[in-house]
């Protein structure tokens, strides 16, 4: 998959994030045209990349085995590099903007792990990086030029303060006493530009003034504005919007107050959108069902768009594109979900949970996914409350002692997709539940509330139990994760309660799990505490262990084993026709 796409300053080259050779690394493709190359010869993997807006510098943050202490290094527009910009390897360094071409800002919690501070290199100089903001706070780099610098204080994962910082001093633009989630922003001539949900349901472009007035709404498309960009002449914005899952990428003109939509090749999700340096045309990345992720060429004035890069290899073929449908819960909430269906009648269901908790579900592409479909399977994907895309009001209702109330949706979930079915040649086929992270933790939390839901359980890098995942995980991500969860002072019995760890003798569906050791969100001690509880209780567990990943699986030599192994896993546990037992008769039968 290709995505991130970044031009160099003279706007003849584009770098961008490519998982060709088997892992996520550099590659650039020349804007007129040709086949993409890799710029980095390294096995570390690639998060991030800055070109600067002069010369040909490119900051790149690369981390270890999947272990998330991301660590920074400049490098020339060839690939070679010119100096690492951090040295501390136990803690992360996280690329922000560059003011200019020698001057680059980054946040580091090199002070305590627990918070971010920002500093500033001059890489022209020989002083070492200068700090220019320290707090006991999770604080980043929204964007930059020579003259202001756009930070953001993160309150909660949903809850941002927007900061301009100037020669006149330091200006909260969205003082306010309710949350404001703010997605995106940017420098504009006139203030600052961003994706953001003032006293709305949904975020909207907005611009905060220079001189500190209210908000200004400029668009309020349908969803949530997720991505916003100004153009280097600033008379332009970029931004996309979430309309039910889809993007669409609009082109707005400040002046004229007129907006402009990019007709996309086919429906998906843009994840990244940047300005060439001329201002007349744009990079963005496009992730779909059809084609994967590829990098496209955008100019605006004749709406044309061409690829530039593709997917690393063919994809399977044809690809599914979903269906959206949804489901009426027990309370009348509706819960959409996408629907994937196999060429024939499908021999099983495997219903797949994102996580988060505040993530969704996206008509982009999913390689295990295609693949079960490929091999019979119908393949749902739920986006049960609590998930982004839908409101303000919709993402929190599965915070703190609302929590199984989203577990509940997919019991109702998979009760509606068993009254559509009746009827049909695949009436009672077996069901499967797959999830990965917070979506592990909805597998557990599933097989244990219903034990007769499902009949085989896959979980990747997922919570087992949440008392001792926020005990354990990374200092830096604690804070904002009591905000969803609950707070391990006030809330430590009811977390307890609700942990999988703590009923798991109530799984009777096999179960297979699949983590990394360096994962440093969900610490490798949550998957072996739930195998050894299941092996304890001789309910059958496969584990799948990885030295060299951390929160995900990424390098695709490991993709391959567990990935395989799922597969052969549900086709040992699902595949075939039901006996019109229930799942439960059928394991003890």
């Amino acid at each position: 998959m290709s995505s991130a796409p970044r031009p160099s300053a003279d706007g003849r080259t584009v770098y961008f994030v490519s998982n060709g050779p088997g892992f996520p690394t550099a590659f650039r493709v020349p804007l007129a045209g040709g086949a993409p190359a890799r710029l980095l010869a390294g096995p570390e993997r690639v998060g991030g990349l800055r070109p600067a807006p002069s010369g040909d510098r490119i900051l790149v943050a690369s981390d270890l085995a999947g272990n998330e202490r991301w660590a920074l290094s400049v490098h020339r527009g060839d690939g070679s590099l010119e100096r690492p910009l951090s040295d501390r390897p136990d803690r992360i360094h996280e690329p922000g903007a560059w003011r200019d071409g020698r001057r680059f800002l980054y946040r580091s919690n090199d002070r305590d792990e627990r918070f971010f501070d920002i500093w500033e290199a001059d890489l022209d100089g020989s002083e070492p990086p200068r700090l220019l903001r320290q707090e006991d706070a999770l604080v980043g780099v929204h964007a930059a030029d020579p003259n202001r610098l756009l930070l953001y204080r993160a309150v909660t994962n949903l809850d941002r303060d927007l900061l301009l910082v100037t020669d006149d001093g330091e200006r909260l633009l969205n003082p306010r006493a309710e949350e404001v989630c703010v997605y995106d922003a940017d420098l504009g001539r006139d203030g600052v530009v961003a994706a953001a949900n003032p006293g709305r349901e949904y975020c909207a472009l907005v611009r905060y003034p220079v001189g500190g007035a209210a908000p200004e709404l400029l668009s309020a498309p349908a969803g949530d504005v997720e991505v916003v960009t100004v153009d280097p002449d600033g008379r332009s914005v970029a931004y996309v919007s979430n309309d039910r899952g889809y993007s669409r990428l609009f082109v707005r003109d400040l002046g004229a107050a007129t907006d402009l939509e990019i007709e996309l090749p086919e429906p998906g999700v843009v994840e990244a959108v940047a300005w060439v340096p001329n201002s007349e045309a744009l990079v963005f990345g496009l992730n779909s069902a059809d084609s994967g992720g590829r990098i496209l060429l955008a100019e605006p004035p004749s709406r044309t768009v061409r690829v530039l890069a593709g997917p690393d290899r063919p994809l399977p073929s044809p690809p599914v594109r979903p269906a959206l449908r949804g489901a009426r819960m027990s309370d009348g909430l509706e819960v959409p979900y996408w629907e994937y269906l196999p060429a024939s009648d499908p021999k099983a269901t495997v219903v797949l949970v994102h996580g988060g908790p505040e993530s969704q579900a996206r008509p982009w592409f999913h390689a295990l996914l295609q693949f079960w479909v490929a091999e019979g399977y119908r393949v749902v994907a739920p986006n049960v409350r609590g998930s982004l895309g839908y409101g303000r009001t919709y993402v929190h209702l599965d915070d703190v002692r609302r929590r199984m109330d989203s577990v509940r949706d997919l019991k109702e979930v998979v009760g509606a997709l068993r009254a559509r079915d009746a009827g049909t040649p695949w009436e009672g086929r077996r069901i499967g539940v797959f999830g990965g992270s917070y979506g592990g933790f909805m597998v557990l939390a599933a097989l244990t509330t219903y034990p007769e839901l499902f009949d085989a359980g896959v979980d990747v890098v997922g919570i087992s139990n949440l008392v001792t995942f926020l005990e354990r995980t990374g200092p830096w991500r604690r804070t904002v994760r009591e905000h969803e969860y609950g707070s391990l002072a006030r809330d430590r019995d009811f977390l307890r309660s609700i942990s999988p760890l703590h009923a798991a003798d109530r799984i009777r569906a096999p179960l297979l799990v699949v983590h990394g050791a360096n994962d440093p969100r969900v610490p490798l001690y949550e998957a072996e505490q739930i195998v050894t509880a299941l092996e304890r209780r001789g309910v059958p567990v496969d584990f799948l262990r990885f030295d060299d990943e951390g929160h995900g699986i990424s390098r695709r030599e490991n993709q391959l084993v567990a990935y395989g192994r799922a597969a052969e896993f549900f086709d040992r546990h699902l595949a075939g026709p039901a006996s019109g037992a229930t799942p439960s008769e059928r394991r003890t039968a």
